[in-house]
C-alpha cells in the first residue's frame, strides 16, 4: 500500500504538541524541510515544526499562502471539520475528551452499566453450557 499522506499546500493536520494541541490546522506554506506556515479560520497563522504535526487525509484546494477569508471559504466548503470528526481519528479524539471530562459519578454509572451487561452475558453463555 503506497504511502498517500504528504506534506503539501493545503493538506489538513492535527497538532499534536504544544499550546494547540489538538487543533486542526491547514499547511499553508512549507517553510523549509523541518517547518511549516500553518493556519485555520479559528487560530492565528504560525510556523510548526512537522515533528508537531500529525498529517491527515483530508486536504484543501487552495493556492500559497491565501489569505484567511479564502482560506475560511475553501475549509468551509470542502466540510473539513465535519469530515475530520466523522472519521475514526475524530472519533476516537472525541470519546477521549469526554472521558476526560466526565466526573466521578459517570464513571461510577459506566462500570455499573459494564457489569450489568458482563453478569448478562455471563448467564446466558452458562445457560447454552448447560443445554448442550
Amino acid at each position: 500500500m503506497p504511502f498517500k499522506r504528504y506534506v503539501e499546500i493545503g493538506r489538513v493536520a492535527l497538532v499534536n504538541f504544544g499550546a494547540d494541541e489538538g487543533q486542526l490546522t491547514v499547511i499553508v506554506d512549507v517553510v523549509d524541510q523541518n517547518r511549516a506556515l500553518c493556519d485555520f479560520p479559528n487560530s492565528v497563522r504560525q510556523v510548526i515544526p512537522f515533528k508537531r504535526l500529525s498529517i491527515t487525509d483530508l486536504k484543501v484546494d487552495i493556492a500559497r499562502s491565501p489569505l484567511k477569508k479564502t482560506l475560511k471559504a475553501a475549509v468551509e466548503s470542502a466540510g473539513v471539520v465535519a469530515k475530520f470528526s466523522a472519521s475514526s481519528w475524530g472519533q476516537k479524539l472525541a470519546k477521549r475528551a469526554s472521558k476526560a471530562a466526565s466526573s466521578d459519578f459517570d464513571r461510577f454509572k459506566t462500570a455499573v452499566a459494564l457489569s450489568k451487561k458482563s453478569r448478562a452475558i455471563r448467564t446466558a453463555v452458562n445457560k447454552l453450557k448447560k443445554s448442550a
